[in-house]
């Protein structure tokens, strides 16, 4: 008995999610495999056992050419499909694995961007007439979280005594840690919860009293950096900032990774060679940030 693509698609993204894989990567494959099974039902191809190289091949030519992708969301679409593919191998539901045939673009490695001071100071100038805003941008410039993280921040997990920190906790597969809080941070942080209007859990909320959402946050940082005149520069860059700069006063690697959440002590040894500002008169801009 041949196995329905549709029904052999969603078993998958069930064990993706037994598995705990997060919410993004579940998201992600599920809509590359619901556009790959459009694609195959149109060809008349409808069970797995009927779907060959040429036709995954040709998918992907296609839909890069259509949509005009980038060369990293060719790269994921192909890892989605393989990944399809690993499930459908180890459950005998194939016998070969014709996405094997698919091969990966070559990707460019870009670099991640480091803020400069102007940079930095020009994005708080705009973000001032936002208090909302500009307290994001604070949280984000001293302590290096993620946009997802700060999205689901609740004011419970703030401690503004002191010695002031914040909790970032657990979330899909990002650890959960304690980031201390700069004098900057903290005054920001006691000024906009001074003036806070929602009465919500949530640090970041909106008029409803929930979360704001993650997509919600980044184009509203988008907008700030249009008006700032900041190009290139995207919400991550804030975080890549920190990063840099924390290494770049001479905090210690393994502080540095444990404070960011990263998973291993190479993904923050990376950013060691683009530290070279710090060693060319970066102590003001230090101070700055």
């Amino acid at each position: 008995m041949k196995v329905n693509i549709k029904k052999a698609q969603k078993d998958f993204v069930q064990n993706l999610q037994e598995r705990g894989k997060s919410s993004s990567t579940i998201l992600a494959y599920s809509k590359d495999l619901d556009q790959l099974t459009k694609y195959l039902f149109g060809k008349g191809v409808t069970a797995v056992e009927e779907i060959t190289s040429e036709h995954l091949i040709s998918f992907v030519k296609e839909i890069a050419e259509a949509s005009k992708l980038t060369q990293k969301s060719v790269s994921r679409k192909i890892n989605s499909i393989k990944s399809f593919y690993r499930y459908l191998m180890a459950g005998g539901l194939v016998q070969e694995n014709v996405s094997s045939a698919l091969k990966h673009p070559k990707l460019e490695s870009k670099d991640p961007k480091i803020m400069s001071k102007m940079e930095f100071m020009a994005l708080r100038e705009v973000a001032r007439r936002d208090i909302k805003l500009y307290t994001m941008v604070e949280v984000l410039l001293q302590t290096g979280i993620r946009i997802s993280e700060l999205s689901g921040l609740e004011v419970a997990h703030l401690d503004l005594g002191e010695s002031a920190t914040l909790f970032v906790p657990k979330r899909e597969s990002q650890k959960e840690r304690i980031v201390p809080l700069n004098k900057r941070a903290k005054e920001a942080l006691q000024k906009y919860l001074a003036e806070q209007q929602e009465n919500s859990p949530f640090l970041f909320a909106t008029k409803s009293g929930r979360a704001t959402l993650i997509r919600n946050i980044r184009a509203s940082m988008e907008r700030l950096f249009k008006r700032a005149g900041l190009k290139d520069v995207t919400v991550n860059d804030l975080r890549h900032t920190f990063i840099a700069y924390q290494l770049s006063a001479g905090v210690s690697i393994n502080t540095v990774c444990r404070v960011a959440g990263h998973k291993t002590l190479s993904t923050t040894q990376k950013y060691l060679k683009y530290l070279k500002m710090a060693k060319a008169g970066n102590k003001e801009a230090l101070e700055e940030l």
